[in-house]
């Protein structure tokens, strides 16, 4: 949008403009007549100051954007922008424009903002299960055996009215262009919820962030590490996850960060590793200490190529000395497959669903024997199997 053309449709109307209204700006005179027609049409009032067009019908806002992102294609969606702002203020500024989807998209998150600002986020907890250890006894008998819950991931999630995941959390983050505020405070909210745990069913906790959001460790991890100087816990406890490692486009900056973490004492994770163009090359430079496998590559593993890329995924961690970590884990048949391709750490349904408090009971999940390994026995990355293909 000119800025000059938009100051002179502002100009026009500043001085009995009417607050209340939505203000729509079309980005061309072609799609001010197309905006016209439409709300003629559709028998809404409107005034009309050169191409700054001024909604006074009633009802609210959301209602007529509604209709009118019925009633516009897509590109010319695009074309028609909404004010933000008072356009009655200073004449040096300028309310802020936003495409019609983008204003609609921002308006449905609402409950974003709201739920920040009344810090009303949750942090629930999945626990890493190590299955090479045998559970013991029936799943409420007693709490698992120390080292069989390798950590816990610590997942952000909201319960306003219905409960929202992690992934709608973020989009609304981004969508409002809070990603960065959000996600340094979700690393502090991780760790103070963590402390607040039992000891006794603590281990490790895994806590997500995002790479662009950190432009400066030093700088952007402060109110983190004075977090987790209140909290009781230490660098010990927690291992940072890369949150999309696959679409990290920076290595050297993702690298500066985990350079910081490692001086502090942190462990760090690569999430969604095997599917991205660079992930081979990032385990190679970063030498991470866990790495968490794509979840496609679990869901395809019965397709030998699936399969073959975890194989060699696990042979290159093996040289590192890096842990690697199958989430997404649902069914017995896909433990017993990762089993075969030497993968022992997982996360998924089948071990437990994220939950409020720490879960330290793991049940043993039925499964028959593996090419004669019973479950909970140790195996070789060595040894050759035939996979049950359904």
């Amino acid at each position: 949008m000119c800025l000059l053309y938009m100051s002179c449709a502002l100009c026009a109307v500043r001085e009995d403009c009417n607050e209340s209204s939505l203000h729509l700006l079309p980005a061309t005179d072609d799609m001010g007549v197309l905006l016209a027609d439409v709300l003629d049409e559709q028998r809404i009032e409107f005034r009309r100051r050169r191409n700054l067009f001024e909604v006074t019908a009633p009802g609210e806002r959301s209602h007529l954007i509604s209709l009118l992102r019925q009633v516009l294609s897509e590109p010319e969606r695009q074309a028609v922008s909404v004010l933000n702002g008072s356009l009655n203020a200073d004449p040096g500024d300028f309310p802020r424009a936003q495409p019609l989807d983008q204003w609609w998209r921002v308006h449905q998150t609402d409950w974003f903002s709201e739920a920040l600002a009344k810090n009303r986020f949750e942090i629930w907890f999945q626990p890493i299960v190590n299955t090479a250890i045998a559970a013991q006894g029936p799943p409420d008998a007693a709490p698992a055996p120390p080292d069989r819950i390798l950590a816990h991931e610590c997942l952000i999630r909201l319960i306003a009215g219905r409960l929202y995941n992690g992934g709608e959390i973020v989009d609304a983050a981004r969508t409002r262009n809070e990603i960065h505020a959000f996600d340094s405070y979700a690393r502090s909210l991780s760790i103070r919820s963590a402390a607040r745990q039992p000891a006794r069913s603590r281990g490790k906790f895994f806590v997500n962030f995002m790479p662009s959001s950190i432009y400066n460790p030093e700088f952007c991890m402060k109110s983190t590490m004075a977090t987790l100087a209140e909290s009781g816990l230490t660098p010990r406890d927690i291992v940072f996850e890369v949150v999309e490692s696959d679409q990290v486009r920076d290595p050297s900056h993702l690298r500066r960060i985990c350079d910081y973490y490692r001086r502090h004492g942190f462990a760090f994770a690569l999430d969604d590793v095997g599917t991205g163009a660079n992930s081979l090359q990032m385990v190679c430079d970063l030498r991470p200490d866990y790495i968490k496998l794509d979840k496609s590559l679990i869901s395809n593993i019965e397709q030998p190529m699936y399969a073959a890329t975890i194989r060699k995924l696990v042979e290159l961690a093996a040289q590192f000395g890096v842990l690697v970590i199958a989430e997404g884990v649902e069914q017995v048949q896909t433990m017993e497959n990762l089993w075969l391709l030497g993968v022992q750490y997982m996360q998924g349904y089948l071990f437990g669903r994220p939950a409020p408090l720490l879960t330290d009971s793991v049940p043993e999940p039925a499964s028959a024997s593996v090419g004669g390994r019973e479950p909970g026995t140790p195996f070789r990355t060595t040894d050759t199997h035939t996979f049950a293909l359904s």
